[in-house]
């Protein structure tokens, strides 16, 4: 028998090459899946903003989400669009008015902002 210790080194290093990328594979793949769990729901309120003065009764509560499976504007499901853009009519009281914008993942946890209006 011929025995050649080069060869079984080549075969050990391939063995090495292809089990680090193998491990990669599913640490990445992992990482991906668990991308949602870790990042939590994200919301933007764009308007109106936070201690602003309006002077007609009828505001549009409109803002942007991501990673979100529900939304609530004063307490009431609302809807996102699939881009994750958001737009609610809210009618609101003479004087000071909280607003309040919460939005929730699938796994529970919620972000809430309540932004304050005048309305003179």
């Amino acid at each position: 028998m011929n025995f050649n210790p080069h060869g079984e080194s080549k075969f050990k290093s391939l063995k090495l090459i292809v089990g680090l990328t193998l491990a990669f594979i599913i640490i990445a793949y992992g990482l991906f899946e668990a991308f949602d769990f870790l990042c939590g729901p994200n919301l933007t309120v764009s308007s109106p903003s936070d201690g602003q003065t309006v002077h007609d009764s009828l505001v549009q509560v409109s803002g942007n989400t991501k990673r979100i499976a529900k939304i609530y504007v004063d307490g009431r499901q609302i809807f996102a669009r699939n881009d994750g853009s958001f737009s609610e009519p809210l009618l609101l009281g003479y004087g000071y008015n909280i607003i309040e914008v919460k939005v929730e993942d699938q796994f529970g946890r919620q972000i809430t902002k309540k932004l304050g209006l005048v309305l003179e």
